[in-house]
């Protein structure tokens, strides 16, 4: 925020808005709006704050749409269903930071609740050859990818089971968080989708035919932010 002496400040409150004076000191940046005008700035400052204060509670909005960025990639022996956390000396650390891959997490869970049975995420086999990895969501410092492990099968699994699989579920105690994504801190890692294969959405009529919720891992990278 810029700040002036008083001194340098043009007072345009009884100024014509269409006045020569008025419109250099618009220009200049040091004015003295009038009270309309301050209250409006206010209120303005204090939506934005409601606004963040939103984005770090506990509620999340959800997403009206996830644009997924696909990229053929390279099938590893080394990334499995396993937990794997990218800390040395084999891994190599993201540096992301927890709040944003657990923000992550939030918005995947209320983005698939938009669906009264559950929102699900398709990877076919024919659209993710040699292992392809897709962008699923990228927040601030971390970028959430889903990658097929199994490229002869089609992978169909629930929003709620990405976001559990990153942080361990919803109010997740302690041991949850450790064994989920969020358990790798900074150093970010790879892991296996958890399915809840006692949800009714995979044993539904509407659960794709010829797809499985298997054959998948989650990452969670750096963003290059």
């Amino acid at each position: 925020m810029k700040f002036v002496d008083k001194g340098d400040i043009i007072n345009l409150t009884n100024l014509p808005s269409s006045s020569l004076a008025y419109q250099r000191g618009l220009q200049s940046g040091k004015v003295l709006r009038s009270p309309k005008t301050k209250s409006a700035n206010m209120l303005s400052q204090i939506l934005s704050l409601i606004l963040l204060l939103a984005l770090f509670g506990r509620a999340h909005t959800a997403p009206s749409s996830i644009s997924l960025a696909r990229t053929a990639e390279v099938c590893y022996d080394t990334e499995t269903a396993d937990l794997i956390c990218y800390n040395p000396p084999d891994g190599d650390p993201q540096d992301v930071a927890i709040e944003d891959v657990a923000y992550i997490a939030a918005c995947l869970r209320a983005y698939g609740a938009q669906i009264r049975t559950g929102r699900l995420f398709n990877m076919a086999a024919a659209d993710a050859p040699d292992c392809g990895e897709w962008s699923v969501y990228v927040y601030g410092t971390a970028l959430a990818l889903a990658k097929h492990i199994n490229s002869t099968v089609n992978t169909s699994v629930l929003f709620a089971d990405i976001a559990t699989t990153i942080d361990g579920c919803t109010n997740a105690t302690p041991a949850q968080q450790a064994a989920s994504l969020i358990g790798c801190g900074t150093s970010g890692g790879s892991f296996g989708i958890q399915v809840n294969t006692s949800n009714p959405a995979y044993t539904a009529s509407t659960y794709p035919a010829g797809y499985t919720p298997g054959g998948m891992i989650i990452k969670i990278v750096a963003s290059g932010a």
